[in-house]
């Protein structure tokens, strides 16, 4: 087992409000063990122009020599592999609420000494600053309040100089723009030799989804204090933005 390793117990209590909060997470947790065994196998062929998407995040973090990283909602470690491609003397740890996720990821990197949190991000507390936070197809996850909590977090954990990347999606800037962007949804996902079961499977995994729309997120990060925030990639609802502290 690698060195660091960390597993978090979120508790949630008292309100309805937290216990909403608790089932919409157990939803989430559920859908993504369901689908961590063929997670990776699939996820190039639904997630358009994946290589240009990812390494957009990955060239976003070039001028950092042997930073320290943080990779939020890592899933079975994508992003971080690519991550570790660019910066093989990083330190890196990755944070998941999905424990059968982050023990693919351990399989895959059980040669390397990177740090593993079995977490709710939202509410854990992280004790260190980092030099690049990075995001992948997680935070939409959110409801837009606890979206703008997150960023507000992240920011106050990077060190000075550091940088946010999210690589996530957004709504339509108005309701004939996000009908465009589920008909691209629907008509990708339609075409690729994906087995119907493991189609349906996005498909469900879909409703969970509460994007916010990318004017939102500009805003926010502005609002909260990162600069030169800006988009890097967008092709429909899938986008990568970058602020830094």
């Amino acid at each position: 087992m690698p060195v660091g390793e960390d597993t978090i117990t979120v508790e949630f209590a008292g309100t309805d409000d937290m216990r909403s909060d608790k089932m919409e997470n157990d939803k989430v947790l559920d859908a993504f063990n369901a689908a961590s065994s063929d997670y990776d196998k699939y996820r190039k062929q639904a997630i358009p122009n994946m290589d240009i998407y990812y390494n957009t995040v990955i060239k976003l973090t070039q001028e950092y020599e042997n930073p320290k990283i943080l990779d939020l909602g890592a899933g079975t470690g994508i992003l971080t592999e690519l991550l570790y491609k660019q910066h093989p003397n990083s330190e890196i740890t990755l944070v998941d609420l999905s424990e059968d996720m982050l023990n693919i990821a351990k399989e895959k990197f059980r040669e390397h000494d990177f740090r593993y949190v079995i977490a709710d991000y939202l509410r854990h507390d992280f004790e260190e600053e980092y030099d690049i936070v990075v995001s992948s197809l997680s935070i939409h996850h959110l409801t837009d309040e606890e979206k703008i909590v997150l960023y507000t977090k992240i920011y106050n954990i990077l060190s000075q100089g550091g940088v946010f990347i999210n690589a996530d999606q957004v709504n339509g800037a108005t309701d004939y723009t996000e009908q465009i962007y589920k008909k691209q949804d629907a008509d990708h996902l339609d075409k690729q030799n994906i087995p119907e079961e493991e189609k349906q499977i996005l498909r469900d995994r879909r409703k969970l989804d509460k994007p916010a729309k990318l004017s939102d997120t500009i805003r926010w990060y502005e609002d909260i204090g990162y600069k030169n925030v800006d988009v890097y990639y967008k092709y429909y609802r899938y986008f990568v933005i970058a602020g830094e502290k």
